[in-house]
């Protein structure tokens, strides 16, 4: 086919860049109004709101609340027939859950834990750390099935010692569960599976209902109902990051290979018609070569995979949302990465570890010609739950500590009290909090004193 709908940008000032990729978080009115009045109904009306959205949404048609939930018979059946059936596939899925497990557990014990000082003599402060009791996992259908998002949220919950893992899924057109996603369920020993998507199922973790238990803290990236759900729900339920499309930046010099560049953009785009695609070049010919690239990889995408391959999706996040940008020195290309902060960075330069140091705000980070986006996205033990929308300015990827919590913890013995009470009574009638003062008052009163 003939293409010509790429183009080379360069930008003069930094101001240039906000024009180029608009960011943030933004629904429709719409939207907004159909996410208020499921979790609305939910809250009020519980497992007969459910089953509504169910028939509604899910296309799952049933007015039991009892078959919402995935039956223990029906994940032992297709963890059987699933070995049977996907033998490499189940192989592949071992080697990601090993490494995943392997760099959270690692992640888990470089997290700062309980400890304690003693600043002074009757004064013991510190902090406890614990892991959150119960959690909810969205896992998205639909377009794709994601067995691997299966992983990436619930092996750093187990690895931080949650107890209760809630999975939420929408089901296929008959009303099941995919047979790959019961088999994990299956392996990582979870026990609660319910046959619902959308935005009816963040309302169900968040409020609970008489058949169903409420968590703690919500985890997994969704479509736009579930994500404007989860922002909505945050300060009843813990979330763990608000999920937008999906995004790469390429920093790139002319050392770097074309056809990997040109690969794994069109890769990125594979996810989403809004799904973003990157290049930051300091070679006007790389931007070029890659741009050439592009245009036939799409063609050889067609021949060796036909249908399969959904081309429509590609093409129109291309479109949309492919830039190729070249400026030639390479700190200005950093400094625009820093800006737009990427959810997934490839650097694919000669002083590669030079330009890490450099890097501010990126999600996830892979190195070298040999490391494209893939490989966190499967089986490199990284998290790929990472944050979007130029969100890597303040977030971090899904881990171990977005399921544990702290507590602070003080002692102070009475002679401590003692020695620093007028400070406490000095400041809290400053704020005019009188209460504040006399509960530490009338620890020093006579007891006969207090009436």
């Amino acid at each position: 086919m003939n293409y010509n709908f790429l183009k080379i940008e360069k930008p003069e000032k930094l101001e240039d860049i906000g024009t180029l990729f608009g960011q943030g978080f933004k629904v429709s009115s719409s939207v907004e109004k159909a996410v208020d009045k499921i979790l609305k109904e939910v809250e009020a009306n519980g497992d007969r709101a459910i089953l509504k959205f169910c028939r509604q949404f899910d296309r799952f048609d049933t007015k039991d609340i009892n078959e919402v939930k995935v039956k223990s018979k029906e994940i032992e059946l297709a963890s059987k027939k699933v070995k049977k059936t996907f033998p490499d596939l189940v192989k592949a899925l071992e080697v990601s859950y090993r490494n995943i497990k392997e760099y959270h557990n690692a992640q888990f014990k470089k997290e700062s834990g309980s400890w304690t000082i003693k600043p002074g003599k009757g004064k013991e402060v510190g902090q406890i750390l614990l892991p959150l009791e119960r959690v909810g996992v969205y896992i998205p259908g639909g377009r794709y099935i994601y067995p691997s998002t299966v992983l990436m949220t619930v092996v750093p919950a187990m690895v931080a010692g949650v107890k209760e893992i809630v999975i939420c899924t929408p089901p296929q057109p008959d009303g099941n569960i995919d047979q790959i996603l019961l088999y994990l369920c299956g392996r990582l020993k979870i026990k609660e599976v319910y046959k619902i998507g959308g935005a009816q199922a963040i309302a169900v973790l968040t409020y609970g209902t008489e058949s169903i238990k409420k968590v703690d803290k919500i985890a997994g990236p969704g479509n736009v109902y579930v994500t404007t759900a989860k922002k909505k729900v945050f300060g009843d339920v813990g979330i763990d990051s608000l999920a937008g499309p999906s995004d790469v930046a390429i920093l790139a010099d002319d050392s770097a290979n074309p056809d990997f560049i040109a690969a794994d953009m069109i890769s990125q785009a594979e996810h989403d018609p809004d799904s973003r695609s990157i290049l930051l070049s300091s070679s006007p010919d790389m931007a070029k070569k890659v741009i050439e690239k592009i245009y036939g990889h799409l063609d050889s995408l067609l021949k060796e995979y036909g249908n399969r391959v959904n081309m429509e999706i590609i093409l129109k996040s291309l479109k949309k949302n492919c830039k190729i940008i070249f400026i030639k020195e390479k700190d200005r290309l950093v400094e625009i990465c820093n800006m737009i902060a990427p959810e997934h960075l490839e650097i694919m330069v000669k002083d590669a570890k030079k330009v890490l140091r450099k890097i501010k705000n990126a999600g996830a980070i892979f190195i070298g010609g040999y490391c494209p986006a893939a490989v966190g996205d499967y089986i490199g033990g990284t998290n790929h739950v990472i944050p979007t929308n130029g969100n890597a300015r303040f977030s971090s990827p899904l881990g171990a500590y977005d399921f544990l919590k702290r507590s602070s913890v003080t002692f102070y013995s009475k002679d401590a009290l003692r020695k620093e009470k007028k400070f406490i009574e000095i400041l809290s009638e400053f704020e005019k909090l009188f209460a504040h003062q006399n509960s530490v008052r009338l620890r020093f009163k006579n007891i006969k004193d207090i009436k």
